[in-house]
């Protein structure tokens, strides 16, 4: 069985250029992580959401679980999105980044 150490991406744009770019398993391995950092930050924060509105005492051992849970993924998230900046900058564009995950908008970077 053969491996392959990298993946290639083709873009035809609407002029009929063709771009190419290579991703190289690091690149892929980064993504891979990014989707489950973000698949783990939000089925922690339903679960917080779902005991949040259900009432439940914060005195009780399933809300500190899901407030526990809830913060480590939400360092895992914040580790992938800003790796090593932790300028002000950085930190408040994932911030932003969060909450539109929270609220289940889109995402969009002001280019």
């Amino acid at each position: 069985m053969q491996m392959f150490d990298e993946e290639i991406a083709t873009l035809i744009k609407s002029d009929g250029t063709v771009e190419q770019k290579r991703m190289l398993l690091d690149d892929m391995l980064q993504t891979e992580e990014a989707e489950n950092a973000v698949e783990e930050f939000l089925r922690s924060w339903k679960r917080f959401d779902k005991l949040k509105e259900a009432g439940i005492d914060h005195r009780a051992n399933s809300w500190w679980v899901a407030v526990e849970l809830l913060a480590l993924a939400d360092s895992r998230l914040k580790a992938v999105f800003t790796g090593d900046r932790r300028d002000p900058a950085s930190i408040k564009q994932f911030h932003k980044y969060r909450g539109k995950l929270i609220n289940g908008k889109r995402y969009r970077t002001d280019a």
